[in-house]
């Protein structure tokens, strides 16, 4: 677990390190680059050999709906705090900051950094775990209910709608080739295995390429707010994994599908929420933080799950 977890903070610090070397390209370029690279060619084609190979069972509906009830119930846990912290602060925590916080506290990071940290720990079987929980559930989540919290809290006046979410939803590469996995897994379709080995050694570069990729994507740029913070990070590391295990429970998960469940309600904070909260004009700067913090306390509390899970 330690040469796990120090492999991926290595790495990770080289995509944090090149925010200091100006000479190199901007990395919010090569971010980009990386994530349109990922999103339409090696995502799908890992979401696609995955789902085509993997077993057809009560998986496919338990784990997105303990993803929607983490994700629910922490955002409604957030807002009540959040709300309170809102009224009393007399302006100084903005609204801005206030949707900011609901989308740090609601959204993990299930796939750049749940993905190779379940494969890593669970194997490569079960990598559609964090497909499910991403996919299925997380990311449409944000694109309507995240997008919908950007546009009442953001300082912009552009509006959310049903079909402008669906539509964005409907661009996915990688949930059409989730959904064509299945649907051809169902079927029972054979595929030419030099296609299939093809979708396996382009997924392969899923994990390093995503590692390197939040480690770009954190700024330590202000910490004088850190204190408001606090309740968003405490809700995702701590109370998202505490919801993830009894709803799994409730619901029959069991063994390393439930394993891998709970690693990915205990992942940090959604990097794709800053889209949002740049699109919508959201405290960027508060939500940039609780990402990197998130994300660096993460590799303290997810050992601790991994060893409560195994004892």
């Amino acid at each position: 677990m330690e040469n796990t977890f120090g492999a991926f903070l290595i790495v990770m610090g080289f995509g944090a390190a090149w925010q200091f070397f100006p000479q190199l390209p901007d990395r919010v370029a090569i971010r980009a680059a990386i994530g349109a690279i990922v999103l339409n060619v090696f995502l799908p084609a890992l979401s696609f050999h995955v789902l085509y190979n993997a077993p057809l069972n009560e998986e496919l509906w338990i784990v997105p709906t303990v993803s929607v009830v983490v994700c629910l119930s922490t955002l409604a846990v957030a807002w009540v705090i959040y709300e309170s912290w809102f009224k009393a602060s007399q302006g100084k925590f903005t609204k801005a900051s206030f949707g900011a916080m609901l989308l740090g506290a609601a959204w993990c990071n299930a796939t750049y950094l749940g993905l190779p940290t379940v494969t890593l720990l669970l194997g490569d079987a079960y990598a559609r775990v964090p497909i499910l929980y991403d996919l299925l559930a997380i990311t449409p989540l944000l694109l309507t209910l995240g997008a919908s919290v950007g546009a009442y809290y953001g300082e912009t006046h552009e509006q959310s709608n049903l079909a402008s979410a669906a539509r964005s939803i409907l661009k996915l590469p990688p949930l059409w080739a989730a959904v064509a996995g299945v649907l051809l897994n169902a079927l029972h379709v054979p595929l030419p295995q030099v296609f299939l080995n093809a979708c396996k050694i382009a997924g392969s570069a899923v994990a390093p390429v995503m590692i390197f990729s939040v480690g770009l994507a954190l700024r330590f740029s202000s910490l004088n707010t850190v204190v408001w913070i606090v309740p968003a990070v405490g809700l995702k590391l701590l109370f998202a994994p505490t919801v993830a295990y009894f709803t799994a429970r409730l619901l029959g998960l069991s063994g390393d599908a439930f394993a891998a469940t709970l690693l990915e309600a205990a992942m940090p904070t959604m990097v794709l929420t800053m889209v949002v909260a740049d699109k919508y004009k959201l405290d960027s700067e508060l939500l940039a933080q609780t990402i990197a913090v998130s994300t660096v306390l993460s590799f303290i509390t997810i050992p601790f799950l991994w060893n409560f899970l195994k004892s």
